[in-house]
């Protein structure tokens, strides 16, 4: 996934870059659900046979989920100190 900044013209269009307004040259239509932090994009509809969720329950479900993975991913932060020293035992070894 990208990150990238994305202006906002006047006339309220959105200026998309090259590569992603390239990317959704076949796509006819967007879905988008917001709430006052949050904007997500998606290419396609929410599947009809589906129980219905509103948007406010799928973002939630969304960041919970995120919060899931995250926890897979937590690290202690490295100081620089612990990160020179890793290097010099490296070195020390060849």
């Amino acid at each position: 996934m990208q990150l990238q900044k994305i202006d906002i013209l006047e006339d309220g269009r959105l200026l998309l870059p090259d590569e992603l307004r390239e990317s959704l040259k076949n796509t006819p239509e967007l879905w988008m659900a917001w709430n006052d932090d949050i904007i997500v994009i998606n290419r396609k509809s929410p599947d009809k046979s589906q129980e219905f969720i509103s948007q406010d329950e799928r973002i939630k479900r969304f960041f919970a989920t995120a919060d899931k993975l995250s926890k897979f991913n937590e690290l202690a932060p490295i100081s620089e100190e612990e990160i020179q020293a890793e290097v010099e035992a490296y070195r020390s070894e060849y």
